[in-house]
């Protein structure tokens, strides 16, 4: 009876060790064969980038875009930069980027980091007068310096969270600012019965410190945009973050509208829009169409009809009119069916009531990429839940997600929106001014990265693995995940991390769509391409979860036919 269970257990061994063989044999090794592919990153432009704050959204997204385009971003010495609560030395960026102006064909600049620091910075206090003032005789003597070179500036409106050093209660402080804007608008008794009764809660001098935070932000804004219409500054854009249905933020807003169209500025100079982190990567959009005098023609499909019409959190407004604003911002021609558009700008946008739409709109895309169009998805969730967007179903389907020309689905709409069509935006405009066969398989070499980081980020950190860590740092004790201990859980949380991603990434790596080939015209033919071997780095750039620094490693071959 022994011998008979050696006997069964050996012949049980041996099969599954032939399907491991045949498993690794299939993913691995049975692949067709291809030449790696040697490129050489190129640059037809150098552009100075002074971003919001260090985050990656906000300084590394810009970077590589850049590539794409052949725009190489030069950013400040990190040591004289801001790191989460510590602001940036804004005397030694103005001199860097006044030392340097002349080494660039243009500068992408923010008001806040040259005035405060950063974003954080930007929210602690107001701005003074003089320093007001000395920073706009900055920029007049920046644009001495720079000659015909463009500058491009953008500012953020302080949200309608008070800053946290006011010692009165905050949500008291928001309910405050919803009023006093309500009140504007319909003077109903009751909100101001209310108001005043809230303010007899608060102290006074917190109050006022709130007011004027948005006072000296308006005087500010509209000294920028007579910059811009001097032409001291070649474009403006002053974006609304983390917006609300109603507060003093967009009292701010509808003001410096008023004031522009006051004016006669065009959205050409001045533009006013929702968002801020995707910012500067819009700007660079505008800086390559103006370079390449490209105008994209767009054709807009949402998910359900009730998309257009939804709220996303942290947003002052619908969707579809955050992706008016984003058409407007990349000097977009809408038009009114997917023949006439040279992009299509898929908005999903899921919920726990439109799950169905997922496969239709998986379809839908897979259908337009067939037919050679380009796409860029915006893959969205009203509860930022896993389920409800639309990355799982494309992998379901076979979607050749290689060939999309874009795709973003971090944080809020406008983030999202922005960076999705800015991407394709540059992608379009760039692609066709290249010529040899190094420039064309190098723009869609950091195309496949730029999208890949987007997947692993968007999709598999955002929806997934930050709960993990979240979850991992509280069962141990760790309450605030938005403050890591640099001496004891910060290495120990990277490591979780890196190896956590990895795993996803071998997941996508042996995805069905991940080995799809792609054809891609050159000047020596049409080449059939494949990605291998996808590998990730990852680390949280500040103390929290709640962003990650992410780079994306591929290994581009051309298939042998």
């Amino acid at each position: 009876m022994k011998f008979k269970s050696y006997i069964k257990q050996k012949w049980l061994l041996s099969i599954i060790a032939v399907t491991l063989m045949i498993v690794y044999y299939l993913n691995f090794i049975q692949l067709p064969p291809a030449v790696s592919v040697e490129l050489q990153q190129n640059y037809k432009y150098k552009l100075i980038l002074i971003p919001l704050d260090t985050r990656p959204p906000c300084q590394k997204m810009v970077v590589d875009a850049g590539k794409m385009a052949g725009v190489q971003i030069i950013t400040p010495p990190s040591e004289i930069m801001d790191y989460y609560t510590k602001e940036g030395d804004t005397k030694k960026i103005q001199k860097w980027l006044m030392d340097n102006i002349d080494k660039s064909d243009g500068v992408i600049v923010s008001i806040d980091q040259l005035l405060h620091g950063g974003l954080l910075a930007s929210r602690e206090s107001g701005t003074k007068q003089d320093e007001s003032q000395i920073l706009l005789k900055f920029m007049r003597d920046l644009k001495t310096k720079a000659k015909d070179k463009p500058i491009y500036a953008f500012n953020v409106l302080p949200r309608i969270t008070p800053p946290p050093t006011l010692e009165s209660d905050s949500k008291k402080m928001i309910k405050i600012s919803r009023l006093i804007d309500e009140i504007s608008i319909f003077e109903n008794e009751d909100d101001i019965k209310l108001l005043a009764d809230l303010k007899e809660d608060i102290k006074q001098e917190d109050l006022d410190i709130y007011l004027d935070l948005f006072r000296r932000n308006t005087a500010l804004n509209k000294e920028l945009i007579n910059l811009a219409k001097e032409g001291i500054i070649t474009k403006l854009v002053i974006g609304q973050d983390d917006g609300e249905d109603f507060g003093i933020p967009n009292m701010e807003k509808k003001s410096l509208i008023n004031y522009v169209h006051s004016l006669g500025i065009s959205n050409d100079v001045v533009m006013i829009t929702k968002g801020a982190d995707e910012v500067a990567l819009s700007l660079l959009a505008n800086f390559v169409q103006t370079k390449e005098n490209y105008q994209p023609k767009v054709y807009v499909e949402y998910n359900d009809e009730k998309a257009m019409r939804t709220v996303m959190p942290f947003m002052a407004g619908s969707v579809g009119s955050t992706v008016e604003e984003k058409l407007v911002m990349a000097n977009a021609k809408k038009v009114n069916s997917p023949q006439e558009a040279g992009l299509i700008l898929y908005v999903f946008i899921g919920n726990d009531k439109n799950m169905s739409t997922q496969r239709q709109s998986a379809l839908k895309i897979k259908k337009y990429l067939e037919q050679g169009k380009k796409v860029a998805l915006v893959d969205l969730s009203k509860h930022f839940s896993a389920n409800e967007v639309l990355f799982p179903t494309l992998l379901k389907e076979d979607v050749p997600i290689n060939e999309l020309t874009s795709y973003a689905g971090w944080n809020t709409a406008s983030n999202s929106i922005g960076t999705a069509l800015a991407n394709a935006v540059i992608y379009k405009a760039i692609r066709p001014t290249f010529n040899t066969t190094n420039d064309m398989l190098t723009v869609e070499y950091n195309r496949l990265n730029i999208n890949y980081e987007r997947f692993l980020e968007d999709y598999y950190y955002l929806k997934e693995v930050i709960d993990v860590m979240n979850i991992t740092l509280k069962n141990h004790g760790y309450e605030n995940v938005n403050d890591l201990d640099m001496e004891h859980n910060y290495i120990w949380m990277n490591k979780l991390l890196q190896s956590d991603m990895q795993k996803r990434a071998n997941q996508l790596n042996n995805s069905e769509v991940f080995k799809m080939p792609f054809k891609v015209q050159t000047p020596e033919g049409v080449f059939d391409l494949t990605i291998r071997n996808l590998q990730v780095d990852v680390f949280f750039p500040w103390p929290r979860t709640f962003e990650v620094y992410l780079d994306v490693r591929l290994n581009l071959y051309r298939l042998n036919n």
